[in-house]
């Protein structure tokens, strides 16, 4: 005969706990939720450089460590990279307010445009087809480069405006890549003993994530570098103006999956053609071929294997991200593609990983 109460939770109990831990949940999630995609950002880089950490780690203590990698991130990857996008936001700003202001005279760009030989060929031949007046063409043409302007200049002064929060997102990331370096044994056990699936089928997703984030990164980076580095050669020699903002605008561009930076480079070798520089020009195309070639060489020696992913998903990734949550979306969107169709595939298609661990058991 026992004295005192029973323990043993009844279903209310139960039920009480779970929703109670769900309201917590919620309520960190809401409060959290500004920073939490600068976290994730922290964490894809803290993945990306942990190879490294372990090395590290061997010959220093773990804070040490830790510390160097992130200095080493924040002063090679995050502040230049953020530097970089203001300066592609005020000079081009600074080109569109000029730019989207020429049409308004009686001359400027489009008169002279329309006046090139070529452009008015076309204009000719394509009057005896439509019936448009060549006034009313530059009217139409002028209204489309002023529409452009304004929503071009309003974008890149909405990313000036944004600089206090760009602060404060990169110091949630440098301080997250440094914790996320010395906690991460144990987030990896965290998210072990909390996973939903099998031991084995975590450490597949585990892997196959910790790959991801590494060559995504490390494709966009490299690719971008060297796409940059073509345009900025291409540009010295011909002794194109702006060699900053458009290398700037290569870099950047080249992040977006299946478009890339093919946009920038064949606006400013048709620019510069029809400007009359036809030689210069034509050396621009072979340079956006060139590039296209070189992103189609590079990009797929890091996506081998560990992040096979489709062009499209990753095209709609990249630019979903961006349009929901900024610059940090063309990074966050394809990996979490990535890890979406691992986790499909080990629901759908990988039914080998279950099947071992119940022949280990």
């Amino acid at each position: 005969m026992t004295t005192g109460k029973s323990d043993a939770k009844t279903p209310f109990s139960d039920l009480g706990i779970k929703l109670f831990v769900l309201a917590a949940t919620v309520l960190f999630l809401y409060i959290a939720y500004p920073l939490i995609f600068p976290l994730a950002m922290g964490a894809v880089l803290a993945v990306l450089v942990h190879p490294m950490y372990r090395k590290l780690e061997k010959k220093m203590p773990v804070f040490a460590a830790s510390w160097l990698l992130t200095l080493g991130v924040t002063l090679l990857f995050l502040i230049p990279f953020t530097l970089l996008i203001f300066f592609i936001a005020k000079t081009g700003f600074q080109q569109v307010q000029a730019w989207r202001d020429l049409p308004r005279s009686g001359g400027g760009l489009m008169e002279s445009l329309m006046g090139m030989p070529a452009v008015h060929d076309f204009i000719e031949r394509s009057s005896r087809w439509f019936p448009i007046e060549r006034q009313d063409l530059l009217d139409s043409i002028g209204d489309l480069v002023r529409t452009t302007g304004l929503k071009l200049a309003d974008i890149m002064a909405g990313v000036m405006t944004k600089l206090p929060a760009t602060f404060m997102a990169m110091a949630v990331i440098v301080v997250s890549i440094y914790f996320f370096l010395v906690e991460g044994k144990r987030l990896v056990e965290l998210a072990k003993r909390g996973s939903v699936f099998s031991p084995a089928q975590t450490d597949h997703l585990l892997k196959w994530t910790g790959g991801v984030c590494r060559s995504v990164i490390l494709a966009s980076l490299v690719s971008g570098l060297a796409q940059a580095s073509v345009e900025v050669l291409f540009l010295l020699i011909l002794s194109i103006p702006n060699v900053a903002l458009i290398a700037g605008l290569v870099f950047v561009a080249s992040f977006v999956p299946l478009v890339g930076s093919a946009p920038v480079t064949l606006i400013v070798a048709l620019q510069v053609l029809l400007s009359g520089r036809a030689e210069a020009g034509v050396a621009l195309l072979f340079a956006a071929l060139v590039i296209i070639i070189l992103d189609n060489l590079i990009r797929p020696l890091f996506l081998k294997g560990s992040a096979n992913l489709h062009p499209l998903l990753g095209f709609v990734a990249a630019f979903g991200g961006l349009q929901t949550i900024g610059m940090l979306g063309v990074f966050l969107g394809p990996i979490v593609a990535a890890v979406f169709v691992a986790t499909w595939q080990i629901l759908l298609v990988d039914k080998t990983v279950p099947a071992s661990s119940k022949a280990q058991k």
